[in-house]
């Protein structure tokens, strides 16, 4: 097989004079460009350079073969510039993957927003609860509450802490009492996530009590967009995080219940591939991102937390 290197050093000889100055410009040994002139020749199965003690010049083949190397060479030039110019342009096309409800709340209007400042660059969302294989290219960026040690072999950026709060609306409180302890949720009818599937809510109370209650009710559902309708339509307690469920009780549609105790804050990050040649647009994106949420972000506003 052709080695690429083979021919560049080819062409730095002839244009060089000598094999010493050929490995000056290549910044390698003599040696080595004596080895590759020797493979090269072996393999096409020509003589393409007479050398002397003193004198270094083409033959008729070798003549004919540096006027085609010149041209691959330029190309693979050519072709270098470019990939380096796409590396370090923020341009080109990035498939993201995200929750349903934090996509469609929040994503949507932060991706709407950086594309209007950077029109060279597209976006493919896909939301869904799935967490999406990076490897097999189904995103180059996944943006979603996860845990650490799941996140380990990705490069993950935190862009915000997700807090859990617990509401209910103003008619299903008309008919049950609001709970004043965790404990009082025992009596509640309350709508968990599939993923919890031991129905288990651990509070802290503010000096950092821990209080786990099991709660039970008639609905489940496996996104936070779930447990918000549900509760918006008075079927029970939610407990959801404040991303979802804070322009709801700033509207008064929802009453937070419990506000004195705190349940375990969920992470959200954007985590992508280790890949030193990673698109330049793909740093670009998740730098936006972190610079639009951030640790106090603004859905949080007006909501205070133990």
């Amino acid at each position: 097989m052709l080695d690429l290197n083979e021919f560049v050093t080819f062409a730095a000889i002839v244009e060089a004079g000598s094999f010493s100055r050929a490995a000056e410009r290549l910044d390698v040994s003599k040696a080595l460009v004596s080895k590759r002139v020797a493979a090269l020749e072996h393999t096409l199965g020509v003589k393409l350079l007479n050398r002397t003690t003193r004198k270094l010049g083409l033959t008729p083949a070798g003549a004919v073969f540096y006027e085609r190397c010149q041209q691959l060479v330029s190309h693979a030039d050519l072709a270098r510039h470019e990939l380096e110019h796409f590396r370090s342009t923020p341009g080109g096309l990035i498939k993201v993957s995200a929750s349903i409800a934090f996509g469609r709340l929040h994503l949507v209007p932060a991706i709407s927003r950086f594309l209007a400042n950077h029109p060279d660059i597209s976006v493919e969302l896909e939301l869904s609860e799935k967490f999406a294989d990076l490897i097999s290219g189904d995103a180059d960026v996944i943006v979603r509450q996860a845990e650490e040690p799941r996140l380990m072999s990705l490069v993950a950026r935190k862009l915000a802490p997700l807090r859990q709060i617990v509401c209910a609306s103003p008619s299903y409180l008309a008919r049950h009492a609001a709970p004043l302890r965790p404990d009082d949720l025992a009596s509640h009818n309350c709508l968990v996530r599939t993923a919890n599937p031991r129905n288990e809510w651990v509070f802290h109370d503010q000096d950092g009590a821990r209080h786990a209650v099991r709660v039970q009710g008639n609905f489940k559902a496996n996104n936070a967009d779930g447990v918000l309708v549900a509760t918006l339509q008075s079927l029970g307690i939610g407990a959801m995080p404040s991303m979802v469920a804070a322009e709801y009780v700033r509207s008064g549609k929802l009453v937070r219940l419990l506000s004195g105790y705190s349940l375990a804050p969920l992470v959200l990050y954007a985590a992508y591939l280790p890949n030193p040649t990673q698109p330049q647009c793909v740093q670009t994106f998740v730098n936006f991102l972190c610079a639009e949420f951030g640790d106090s972000p603004y859905w949080d506003k007006g909501l205070s937390f133990v």
